[in-house]
């Protein structure tokens, strides 16, 4: 035996055992906390791998309004339902060649309209498309994209999680006349009901999808 060597009885053993642990990193508690919005963790550490977004399509303004606010009924609410639609009785979609002066002119318009409209639809001109209006997370990624067109609707579709070639589906969708609505479900079986009460108000369409991390 070490004659140099400090021996310690089984008590003091155990007392710098218990000093040496509580010493040790411990693991952030928030970050295994998810926050009540789907598909979010604290500052989105965590995504939440059950969650679904829903994209239904429809032909007809009152039945997209009427969907909305069934769901709105059901405790959705703005911050999980995006509305994007090309205005009744709109002019043709935008030519790419317009001027930077139009772009510069509908970036700064966008701004005042997301802002004062955030409770309703938001008018947007998105370069290459035209006039939309907009409501949801989806209009606030569209004002923060107008002026620059970073992939227009389809970049926004995808950061709603929506893979890119369903996203150009949605946008051609939007450029023929109709009213693409997505709603963030808790998981399958709430996408599920999702897609089912879309259906109900006459919906043409409707899918779900994982959101991607």
């Amino acid at each position: 035996m070490d004659k140099h060597k400090p021996t310690f009885s089984a008590t003091e053993r155990e007392l710098l055992n218990d000093e040496a642990a509580s010493q040790a990193p411990q693991p952030d508690p928030q970050r295994l906390d998810k926050s009540g919005t789907p598909g979010k963790g604290p500052e989105g550490i965590i995504p939440d791998l059950q969650s679904r977004v829903v994209v239904g399509v429809f032909d007809r303004h009152e039945n997209a309004e009427s969907a909305r606010d069934q769901l709105y009924h059901n405790d959705y609410s703005g911050t999980d339902i995006s509305i994007v639609m090309q205005p009744i009785g709109s002019a043709p979609e935008t030519p790419t060649s317009h001027t930077k002066a139009e772009e510069g002119t509908a970036a700064g318009a966008t701004t005042g309209a997301v802002l004062g409209g955030a409770a309703g639809l938001a008018a947007l001109l998105i370069p290459g498309i035209g006039p939309v209006l907009a409501a949801g997370p989806i209009a606030v990624a569209l004002g923060a994209l107008v002026g620059g067109a970073l992939g227009g609707l389809v970049g926004s579709f995808t950061g709603l999680g929506i893979p890119t070639e369903q996203a150009k589906a949605y946008e051609e969708a939007v450029r023929g006349g109709g009213i693409v609505m997505t709603v963030r479900a808790a998981d399958q079986e709430a996408a599920d009901r999702v897609s089912a009460l879309m259906r109900e108000y006459g919906a043409s369409e409707t899918a779900s999808y994982t959101e991607e991390l």
